[in-house]
């Protein structure tokens, strides 16, 4: 079989797989809730799945933000010298659920 044949079957197969970000869209007022509350003397910078929603969150602080359901990554990005250690998440919601993660920097 030919390169070309080989890359023309990976494309197709690509193509007809696609790739599932496995999320699920949620009607307006039924979206899944994640609240986020920083219970440290650090300000992370905080990102639910790429998307920055707070810049240096402030010392206990909270922030809520609706998604979609689905598999969701949450992100705690911290300043290069930091006494706390940086947290990723990730968590599984459905729509109209509610999850809470604490921050705490340890």
């Amino acid at each position: 079989m030919r390169i070309s044949n080989l890359f023309g079957l990976f494309v197709a197969l690509l193509l007809v797989t696609g790739c599932d970000d496995n999320t699920e869209a949620c009607d307006e007022g039924n979206k899944a809730v994640i609240t986020i509350f920083n219970n440290s003397l650090c300000t992370p910078d905080v990102s639910v799945d790429g998307d920055e929603i707070a810049s240096d969150m402030g010392i206990l602080s909270l922030e809520t933000v609706e998604v979609d359901a689905g598999n969701i990554d949450v992100e705690f990005d911290l300043a290069f010298i930091s006494l706390c250690t940086a947290f990723d998440t990730s968590v599984t919601v459905a729509c109209g659920d509610s999850v809470y993660i604490e921050f705490d920097g340890l």
